[in-house]
C-alpha cells in the first residue's frame, strides 16, 4: 500500500498536488487534464483509496477539507 500510495500522490505525476505548506495534504491537480486518461486513473486513485479503508490500512497521504467536501455532496466553505 505504501508504495502504490507514494506513486500515486507523487506530484511529478500530476494527478494531485500538495496543499499549501503541508506535504501529505492533497488535491486534484489542474494539470491531471494532460494525461489522456486522467478519469481513469482518478478512478483507480478512488478505488485504491477506498481498499485502504476498507483493509484498515493507513496511507501517507490526505485530502484537503474541501475535497471531501465536494466528495460528500457538501458545500465547501471559505475556512476550508
Amino acid at each position: 500500500f505504501s508504495q502504490l500510495c507514494q506513486r500515486i500522490f507523487d506530484p511529478n505525476l500530476a494527478m494531485f498536488e500538495p496543499a499549501a505548506g503541508n506535504k501529505n495534504v492533497f488535491q486534484p491537480s489542474r494539470m491531471a487534464s494532460i494525461h489522456s486518461l486522467h478519469l481513469e486513473y482518478f478512478r483507480f486513485a478512488g478505488r485504491f483509496v477506498g481498499k485502504a479503508i476498507f483493509d484498515g490500512q493507513l496511507l501517507d497521504a490526505y485530502f484537503t477539507r474541501s475535497f471531501y467536501k465536494h466528495m460528500l455532496g457538501l458545500k465547501p466553505s471559505y475556512h476550508d
